[in-house]
């Protein structure tokens, strides 16, 4: 039994999960951020016609995917919720992409599901 005053540690699957938040957060500003100021540096990656649109969008989604992490971090329930529901779409978007670009999409799916693992098996240690 702790006292009010003592923290809990985190279990290794929660710290996992808010990292990996926090990494996958970051690449994505950084991936947004270039496609909404520079689009034509991926215009011959993407079959879109509206470059900068992806990039916001990507963008957006680094930020919540970071603020997630440092929620997670941070302790609060509201952070795993956040990731919980950040992976989970980024899961979907990963199953997309499957047959287009397999190998990724099965990193994406697998860190994505240990994301989710990590946030639902249980935030702290008794």
């Amino acid at each position: 039994m702790t006292s009010r005053d003592e923290v809990s540690p985190m279990t290794g699957w929660t710290v996992f999960a808010a990292v990996w938040l926090l990494i996958a957060g970051s690449f994505n500003i950084i991936t947004g951020a270039t496609a909404v100021h520079r689009g034509s540096f991926f215009h011959h990656q993407m079959v879109v016609s509206n470059v900068s649109t992806w990039g916001w969008i990507i963008l957006i989604v680094g930020a919540i995917q970071a603020t997630a992490g440092l929620l997670v971090f941070g302790r609060k329930s509201v952070g795993n919720l956040l990731g919980l529901l950040v992976a989970m779409g980024a899961t979907l978007l990963w199953f997309l992409f499957l047959f287009s670009a397999p190998f990724a999409a099965l990193i994406g799916l697998i860190m994505n599901g240990m994301v989710i693992y990590g946030l639902t098996i249980g935030a702290y240690e008794e």
